[in-house]
């Protein structure tokens, strides 16, 4: 089985580098396919603006940095844009090199970089390379998690685009806490706590709406936010143990 990923109970905050957790789930729906030739020609790529637009810079710049030109031809759907970004350049990436590993995902974090992509991006990556939930932070090793628990998305929808903080609050205790949350999550997930995790979801839907605005549930059963390229999604999450 074919396990997509989110950034679970990630909150952006500009100019920060937190650790981001990538729960593995299922239920997120994603159909793409996508190709790459290494020739010349129009590239094709059948998504909306905002993973279109970042594909065809990210491309333009690899280009550059590995002195070849390439044709991209990718299309489909995904309920998770960020995701659709990933998949689509990690597969340019796994064309050129002939392989994916953790070296070749240094130059795509560079372009991630200069494209101004958070952290939680440049996390998703790892989602071709390791098998299970991880914890991941900028300039570290990846932390795999034991796969004791699973989650399953049962709804998601768009919640909007980011705006400006809705309240102003101590910069540097809010990088800290965003980053006690997402150890204590690594850990819930860790010891297979259903309880500890919700817990920790819970808690960080309250520094989205502290930060943000945006209010909590914002759909039925478990539900938290997830920062995507161009706004932010609802996520409806159930978590359990896992049998297999």
């Amino acid at each position: 089985m074919v396990f997509a990923a989110i950034p679970l109970s990630y909150v952006p905050i500009p100019g920060a580098s937190n650790p981001v957790v990538v729960a593995r789930v299922d239920g997120l729906r994603e159909e793409l396919y996508v190709n790459v030739a290494l020739a010349r020609g129009l590239d094709r790529v059948d998504l909306p603006s905002a993973e279109a637009r970042l594909i065809a810079e990210f491309k333009k710049r690899l280009e550059r940095e590995v002195g070849l030109e390439f044709r991209v031809v990718c299309g489909g759907y995904s309920d998770y844009d960020a995701l659709t970004y990933v998949r689509v350049t990690n597969e340019a990436l796994r064309s050129l090199a002939s392989r994916l590993d953790e070296d070749v995902l240094q130059v795509a974090y560079a372009i991630d970089r200069e494209l101004e992509l958070q952290d939680y991006v440049l996390a998703l990556r790892l989602v071709d390379l390791l098998k299970t939930h991880y914890a991941w932070r900028w300039g570290e090793p990846p932390v795999e998690l034991e796969w004791k628990l699973a989650f399953r998305v049962r709804a998601v929808r768009r919640a909007g685009s980011f705006r400006t903080p809705f309240l102003e609050v101590d910069r540097e205790a809010l990088v800290h806490l965003a980053g006690k949350s997402s150890i204590y999550l690594a850990r819930a997930i860790m010891n297979g706590d259903v309880e500890g995790v919700a817990r920790v979801v819970e808690f960080v839907n309250g520094l989205w709406y502290s930060v943000y605005g945006l209010k909590t549930p914002c759909g039925g059963g478990l539900s938290t936010y997830v920062p995507g390229l161009d706004g932010v999604y609802c996520v409806e999450v159930e978590i359990s143990p896992r049998t297999a």
